[in-house]
């Protein structure tokens, strides 16, 4: 059994779960390497797992770094774009801790315990080390308590189009519609006022529901930039990464401080990074072809089109330019 000091001394043991009773926190053993792999950081139970009382946590000194965010609006190349900025020594990625899906969970966090969650997770594996943060964007609830903690934190807040969201959503079948009217339900609680649709919801289609999920979490990312401030939340639209990578990447690196050289920029740009797929591994091309043949129908395009018609018309009544204009 490792000891606290053994646990705050090494970053390879995550925050990972707090106790129904708010009294303790979990923390799992990931090796540098397993954190770079694919996979989601929530869905990894690691080798080693260890309960720590939180209120010895909070009396403990931590040897923290410099730490940033990326939040998302769901399947918007967030996960590429995280793995994009990784640099071996410089930047190390956490890719949707489940430590924030306990945080979620929790009524009203205080300030102190998401300050210590964020310092748990920003313990560097090397001097000078920067951390990148992605959580889930079923978290997104989160942002305005995340960024009021820790005062030095700088986001990127990233998007996409309607029609991206939603095809995204389509390829991905019976699971993305599930998850499309779940990114609605969350969001519903907080993101903004939907008391005139809850009763029209059960007899929306999936795109419908999931289209108004995407509105809501616009409203969202333009109220927390605007209470915020622009200074510390850049957004940054999924197209203009995809047909600027170096742009993207250089100012993404500058907003969120990771110290990158040019060179490194150059050597993201030749790597693997954007010849596989960034959730799978798998090779990008050839995946990206493969879901547009099974999934791409004129009668799905007619649903895609007359939803975004809906939408953008809900976007102007409610005086919410969408999607949300770029300032990264």
């Amino acid at each position: 059994m490792a000891t606290l000091n053994q646990i705050l001394s090494n970053p390879e043991w995550l925050p990972h779960q707090i106790d129904q009773s708010g009294k303790e926190m979990l923390f799992v053993r990931l090796t540098r390497d397993e954190m770079n792999e694919h996979e989601f950081l929530a869905n990894q139970t690691g080798k080693d797992q260890q309960w720590v009382s939180i209120k010895d946590l909070h009396g403990a000194r931590l040897q923290t770094g410099p730490v940033s965010f990326i939040f998302h609006s769901g399947f918007c190349r967030s996960t590429l774009l995280l793995r994009a900025l990784v640099v071996e020594g410089k930047v190390l990625g956490l890719n949707e801790p489940e430590i924030f899906n306990s945080l979620s969970r929790l009524t009203d966090p205080g300030d102190q315990l998401i300050a210590l969650v964020i310092d748990l997770l920003s313990r560097p594996h090397c001097p000078g080390e920067a951390i990148v943060i992605k959580p889930s964007n079923f978290q997104n609830r989160l942002i305005p308590k995340i960024m009021v903690a820790r005062k030095d934190v700088q986001a990127v807040l990233l998007t996409n189009t309607l029609d991206e969201f939603l095809w995204a959503i389509v390829r991905k079948g019976l699971l993305g519609r599930q998850w499309g009217r779940q990114t609605y339900l969350v969001a519903a609680a907080y993101a903004g006022e939907v008391d005139a649709f809850e009763a029209l919801i059960p007899g929306m289609t999936d795109l419908q529901v999931a289209a108004l999920g995407w509105l809501l979490m616009q409203n969202w990312f333009e109220m927390s930039q605007r209470d915020i401030g622009a200074s510390r939340v850049a957004v940054l639209q999924s197209s203009h990464f995809d047909k600027d990578r170096a742009a993207t990447l250089a100012a993404s690196a500058a907003h969120l401080e990771l110290g990158l050289e040019k060179r490194d920029i150059n050597a993201i740009l030749d790597g693997p990074v954007f010849a596989t797929d960034a959730k799978t591994g798998a090779d990008y091309a050839t995946k990206e072809a493969r879901d547009v043949k099974r999934s791409r129908s004129a009668v799905t395009e007619d649903e895609i089109r007359e939803v975004g018609a809906w939408i953008g018309e809900l976007a102007r009544v409610s005086g919410l330019s969408v999607p949300l204009k770029q300032t990264l």
